[in-house]
This record gives C-alpha cells, structure tokens and sequence, in this order.
C-alpha cells in the first residue's frame, strides 16, 4: 500500500486513544517520565504514595489521580523494606498494586512481562525503581548508544498501551540547584523521556522541598513538605499561595500611591521614578508599566498617559475602594 503523510489539518482531527488517559491533573500523558532526586530524600515514599493514588482514585499532591491498576518494578528494595514503607505510610492492603521483584533488573525482562499482561487496558501506572539497578544500564557503564534504543522500545510499549511509566533516578549528591544536567549518567534518559520530575530538597532531613515538573509542554513546580511524621511529603499549603515574588521596581511603586492621601501619583515619567524611588531609567517607564500590569492588577492600581500641554504625564492611581468591598 502507498504511504501518504498526513496533513497537520488531519493530523488536529485525528482522535488518539491516549487523549482520555492522563493522570496528575492532566499533567501526565502516556509516556516514560523520570522521578529524580538525591538518596535517601524520599523518592520511593513518593512513588509508593503515588501508586497507591492511583489504585484508589485518590488525589495525589492535591491533583486528581484517576483510578488504574499499578505495577511496580522494584530492584532497587528486598521485599520486606518494601513492606515496612507500606506501613510506615500507613497505606490500606490493595490488589490493585502488583510489587514485581523478580523481574525488575532488566529493561528486556520488564518490557516482555507488560507485553504478557492479559488485562492491560485496566493499568494506568508502571514505576520502575530503580534506573541504575537496570543490568542494561549497569553492564554497558550507561552508554547512550546501548540504552537509548532499549529506554525508547519501553516508551513504545508503554505509548501503544496507554501507559503512563515513572522510572526512578538518583542525582548527583551535593548539588545545591537540581536540574535536568545533573541525572547520573548519559543523555540517554533525558533523550529518550518524555519528561522529568524532580524531587527538590537539599538534604535528607530537610523538611521542606519542591517538586519540579518539567515536561515538554508544562514547567511547574508545587510545594512540598513532610507530614506530621516526618515521613511523607505532602502539599505545603502555607507555601502554595505565594507564588512569585514582585519586582522591587513595582512594590516602590504600589507603597508610593497607596502611601499619598489622595491615591494619586500624576507626573512625567522623570518625577514619577524620582518620587517613587524606582531604579528605573524614566524613558522605559510606559513600556515597564505595561509589562508588569497584572501585578499592577493585582493591587487595584491603574495607569493612564495624558498630554498637559507640552508635557506628557503619566496618571498612577490606587483604587482603594475595590480593595475594601
């Protein structure tokens, strides 16, 4: 049969099975993705949680976690520290997780027993921990040209059964910034994934971290820290509300208006950066305050350019009534 490439028009149109698989909020479609943190910093607790999310339909860091049957390599754990993690986190007994022990120190191995699995439509999550026990990673010293091809055959397989799979990866100890770069090994796991979670925390008995996700479509990052045991990381919602910091140039800004009886700052943009302190050359005033409108926005302050003869004015205004209804 002659094979004719397909239009971006058809390509838009096409319905894809996967579409209505996702898990984390819609965050996570099909694909390979990489958990990746510092030993010993609760990277199993997380996977361990994030399965058991799954196999109740519960919320998983405060995003919802449709409900799926799970699979979890594991040759990076005996079977009784497994355990002791299960109790330790206090989770419920399940048949909804499968624990694999056995054959879960070869990607080979790994990729025949999903292909094996009779009732694959009803599994939603695989989690391999870890990636440097892979005996493919361990024997060919992680070379990217021997693991890429067999780290790509497993996000085929698990693409064409709309699996969503997590393989766990330490980074580079004493690293203050974790990123990307730092993953042991080759580029092949960066390469051959479809994105990256990382767990953020600077040291194992820091109790307050970050979750970074960085996916081809989406960069984000949630708060995170240890519950009341110390043991899990949850969402920390004290941190969740502050989400940015405002720039310095802005906040004289805001502090100038809101401090002036009447809420008024009218001037020419010299004397407006002259009285409010802003550090600012004055000719990209008008061009500054657009860009940060929305904090602007945000404080109920609003700016308008007028003409006063020769000289043009800017008008800064703090509506303190909308604050206070």
């Amino acid at each position: 049969s002659f094979y004719m490439p397909i239009t971006q028009k058809e390509l838009l149109e096409k319905e894809f099975k996967s579409e209505g698989v996702n898990l984390f909020g819609g965050l996570l479609r099909p694909g390979l993705y990489v958990l990746a943190g510092s030993s010993k910093v609760g990277k199993s607790m997380i996977a361990t949680t994030m399965a058991n999310c799954v196999a109740q339909g519960n919320d998983f860091l405060g995003r919802p976690m449709p409900k799926g049957k799970v699979i979890y390599f594991d040759n990076d754990n005996y079977d009784f520290e497994t355990k002791s993690r299960i109790i330790s986190l206090n989770l419920s007994e399940t048949n909804e997780v499968l624990y694999e022990f056995n054959d879960s120190k070869s990607i080979y191995d790994i990729n025949e027993r999903l292909n094996q699995i009779r009732d694959i439509e009803k599994y939603k999550l695989i989690i391999i921990d870890s990636y440097v026990g892979l005996d493919e990673v361990i024997s060919s010293n992680d070379s990217y040209y021997e693991v890429y091809p067999i780290l790509k055959e497993l996000r085929d397989i698990v693409v064409k059964k709309n699996l969503i799979c997590v393989l766990i990866h330490h980074t580079k100890k004493n690293k203050e910034r974790i990123d990307q770069d730092n993953l042991i090994g080759s580029k092949a796991l960066s390469g051959a994934t479809t994105g990256t979670l990382l767990l953020s925390v600077r040291n194992e008995f820091d109790k307050h971290g970050e979750l970074k996700l960085i996916l081809r479509n989406n960069k984000s990052i949630i708060k995170i820290k240890k519950d009341g045991n110390d043991i899990n990381w949850v969402v920390d919602t004290d941190e969740q509300t502050i989400t940015e910091e405002i720039p310095k140039n802005i906040l004289l800004l805001i502090n100038t208006v809101v401090s002036l009886e009447k809420h008024e700052l009218i001037g020419t943009c010299q004397e407006i950066v002259q009285k409010s302190k802003m550090e600012l050359n004055p000719n990209y005033l008008t061009k500054y305050l657009k860009q940060n409108k929305r904090y602007l926005d945000e404080n109920h302050i609003t700016f308008t350019n007028d003409r006063n003869g020769q000289k043009r004015t800017i008008k800064i205004i703090y509506h303190k009534d909308e604050n206070e209804k």
